[in-house]
């Protein structure tokens, strides 16, 4: 009877033990983070390659913050001018880059989920850019400069979502399943031009060329530019 206690404690130790092993190595394989004023901050690799880098100028008050999870994620943040940076990456191999700076100070804010989710946002000049990826494969850039405003979001597997604005201007793309395409791009001072497309539909717009839509899978493709627009 004793020696089969023994035994039972034995049993239990080594559950015990292998649940303590196991919940290590997820917090170590878990999530790098980091975030910074005025000083370049780096985390990582975990022990599944997931690393957060954090750069912020001197030249303050800046915010630099970056969160990384999932095998070799990455997530960079840089801020100078009095700026703010954020970027989250979550999902194998996704990368998430937010750049803010520039006179007037600057926000820039990306977000990359899903496995080889990309995810960059640049801002300039007192401008204003957000870029979200979700979805395996998706892809979201947005690009803004001179007191502009970009916002691109591609949600869905390989949906591609690209902004950009520049000279006061504003452009916002968003691709929504599967395969969807959208692209916005705005040059000129005070102009808006949006791009929606839907389930694996291209919709393309600008203010200085002639927007593009097409539909597919009964999806929506819409485009509102000051060359026209298109649906």
């Amino acid at each position: 009877m004793q020696t089969r206690i023994v035994q039972v404690g034995a049993v239990i130790a080594a559950v015990s033990l292998a649940l303590i092993v196991a919940r290590t190595e997820a917090f170590a394989a878990g999530k790098e983070s980091c975030s910074t004023t005025t000083t370049d901050v780096s985390t990582g690799p975990s022990a599944d390659g997931a690393v957060a880098t954090c750069d912020a100028a001197t030249d303050g008050p800046n915010g630099a913050m970056a969160k990384a999870s999932g095998e070799d994620a990455n997530a960079t943040a840089e801020a100078s001018d009095g700026s703010d940076a954020k970027a989250t990456a979550k999902g194998g191999h996704s990368d998430s880059t937010a750049e803010a700076g520039g006179t007037g100070g600057s926000m820039a804010v990306s977000s990359a989920k899903g496995d080889d989710a990309d995810a960059t946002a640049e801002a300039s000049g007192g401008s204003d850019a957000k870029a979200t990826a979700k979805g395996d494969d998706s892809d979201a850039t947005a690009e803004a400069e001179s007191g502009s405003m970009a916002v691109s979001s591609a949600k869905g597997k390989d949906s591609d979502a690209t902004a950009e604005a520049a000279n006061g201007s504003n452009a916002q793309a968003t691709a929504s399943g599967t395969d969807s395409d959208a692209e916005a791009s705005a040059e000129n001072t005070g102009t808006n031009v949006t791009a929606l497309a839907t389930k694996g539909s291209t919709a393309i717009g600008s203010d200085t060329s002639p927007p593009t839509c097409m539909r597919r899978h009964g999806g929506k493709a819409i485009v509102t530019s000051p060359m026209g627009n298109c649906e």
